[in-house]
């Protein structure tokens, strides 16, 4: 296995040598963490890079060797630097990237929130349209202004066209001009500069308003559609939500709602289905099988936006013929409603974007 010396001598997915790399440690004794460590000495590290083209990301140092072999290196430089940018770029904990060869993986000495996510998965968000991709870019410039009408320097080298999810800078300056030519933004020169910076226009705020919050989106918060209770039943509903499902979410990195416990002047139905358009997912709890629950499960799929099913064990018999067929996470205490339902938004859907905290059982 190579050194750790040369693992951090560049970053591992652009090959740039002008990163910053900080060694991170781990607690856990290399022969749990798999075969291919058994020469390794004593435990197993993590690098933490920092790099102009691709952002901050971390790896272990056997999935360095990994991202650099020319055998493993099938996929495409510029889509996964840019993605691995991305969440940079909107000032999100960032990805601990595994390569899924090696595990399972132990966990790093790392104090602050990391998200797990998978090579083959992270490179399936990349946008596949221009419009898309372009809309990206928009989405980037907004993130990266400390405030309305800072500018922002998009240079003509690999860094600029991860930014603008571009191949190539033919391409990064056909979507910059795309958002000028819409009047998102405009060009301005910059002194003691060689590229122009841009900087968003009002319209382009305003579409970057609507692509962040009018739909569902990974940073808005997760929908819980939920039966609040009766007289008899009400205190052990809140118990559930209040340590178990509004745990789980957020302990696999998500943000989370409950229409009831939020203050606004809409009527409530605006406000419960304008929610959910915008969530990246909902959990729908049928313990009680309230027709809201169904009515809100079922206009969040007709959205297409991911549902996960709950209910109390002793409950699912009498539910509805339609959903009783879906898989629910079945619970009969808070503790395994709160660990099962932590596992399924992780194994269906996926960590979030804010961090992932282990849940103990």
């Amino acid at each position: 296995m190579p050194s750790l010396n040369d693992a951090m001598s560049c970053c591992p997915v652009c090959l740039r040598e002008d990163v910053k790399a900080k060694v991170i440690r781990s607690a856990i004794p290399h022969q749990t963490i798999g075969i291919m460590m058994e020469n390794r000495e004593g435990k197993d590290e993590g690098v933490h890079f920092s790099c102009s083209s691709c952002g901050e990301f971390v790896v272990t140092n056997c999935d360095c060797v990994n991202l650099k072999s020319p055998r493993l290196r099938i996929w495409i430089v510029s889509h996964l630097s840019a993605l691995l940018r991305e969440q940079t770029t909107h000032k999100l904990p960032p990805f601990w990237l595994r390569t899924g060869i090696m595990e399972p993986y132990g966990p790093l000495d790392w104090d602050a929130p990391l998200v797990y996510i998978n090579l083959d998965e992270l490179l399936q968000r990349w946008p596949r349209t221009v419009p898309e991709r372009i809309e990206r870019l928009l989405c980037n410039l907004a993130h990266s202004s400390s405030f309305a009408g800072d500018r922002i320097l998009i240079t003509h080298d690999d860094s600029g066209c991860r930014l603008a999810f571009a191949e190539n800078i033919r391409e990064m300056l056909f979507h910059k001009g795309a958002l000028i030519d819409q009047n998102y933004c405009e060009e301005i020169a910059v002194s003691n500069e060689p590229h122009r910076a841009v900087r968003l226009l009002p319209a382009g705020w305003q579409r970057f308003c609507e692509l962040t919050r009018g739909k569902s989106n990974r940073e808005n918060d997760v929908f819980v559609a939920m039966w609040y209770g009766d007289e008899k039943h009400e205190k052990e509903m809140t118990h559930a939500y209040a340590t178990a499902i509004d745990p789980a979410v957020r302990a696999a990195g998500y943000g989370c709602y409950r229409a009831d416990l939020s203050h606004h002047n809409d009527w409530v139905m605006d406000e419960v289905l304008g929610r959910i358009r915008m969530a990246p997912f909902v959990v729908a709890d049928f313990t009680g099988n309230r027709n809201g629950v169904y009515f809100e499960a079922g206009f969040g799929r007709g959205l297409g936006i991911p549902v996960i099913h709950t209910c109390k064990k002793c409950d699912l018999e009498t539910a509805h013929f339609d959903t009783k067929q879906l898989n629910h996470v079945l619970w009969d205490n808070v503790d395994e409603l709160r660990l099962r339902l932590y596992n399924r938004i992780l194994g269906s859907i996926g960590a979030g974007p804010r961090g992932v905290v282990p849940l103990e059982s």
